[in-house]
């Protein structure tokens, strides 16, 4: 939180501006609660008008053993009105927001699979492109044929097509392994989580 803006940010590591003043400024929190049982489902952050600006998935931002702590210290860093208002889920909808305006919000602010993470934000894709590592890759080993010459400028070429591989595909490389390793494990349920 800055002084004039809450800063957002999703499992992708996008980051959602709202201003605290204004007309379109955080001017209230709205908790919304399933109309059947009570409990907690997300919370939107409203503007002044009333419009939301954006759906926070309770689970994943307020639930857990520090939940209550999170909620209490975004109520009081905002100091805004704070409000529940209950909510009907849809039927038959894999997930509580489905039919809410901000319901491709709520499944960004939602924590994802690993494989989903990756593919979204994966270096060559977001920054480059994606034809990067073929296209070098490619050029660069009919080269290594130079590794077994004996012209010097001929072995340089292959020596430096050889590092430019290496450089290319060895951090690509350990990169997938560990993300694989490390992303993709299911998440273990927060004690009295559903």
């Amino acid at each position: 939180m800055l002084p004039h803006d809450l800063v957002l940010t999703n499992s992708l590591g996008e980051e959602r501006w709202l201003g605290r003043a204004g007309t379109h400024g955080v001017a209230r929190l709205v908790r919304l609660v399933d109309a059947a049982t009570g409990d907690p489902l997300g919370v939107e952050i409203q503007d002044g008008e009333g419009e939301a600006r954006a759906l926070l998935p309770w689970r994943f931002w307020f639930a857990g053993s520090q939940g209550n702590e999170r909620w209490t210290a975004l109520v009081v860093m905002l100091g805004v009105p704070v409000s529940d208002e209950k909510y009907r889920q849809p039927s038959n909808a894999p997930s509580w927001w489905q039919g809410h305006a901000l319901a491709g919000d709520a499944r960004r602010m939602s924590a994802m699979e690993g494989k989903t993470v990756r593919r979204q934000t994966g270096w060559y894709g977001s920054v480059v492109g994606a034809n990067e590592p073929v296209i070098l890759p490619f050029f660069s080993a009919p080269l290594l044929v130079g590794l077994v010459s004996d012209k010097a400028s001929t072995f340089l070429a292959g020596l430096l097509s050889a590092l430019t591989l290496a450089l290319l595909l060895g951090p690509a490389l350990v990169g997938a392994l560990a993300s694989r390793v490390s992303y993709d494990r299911p998440v273990e349920a927060t004690k009295g989580e559903k």
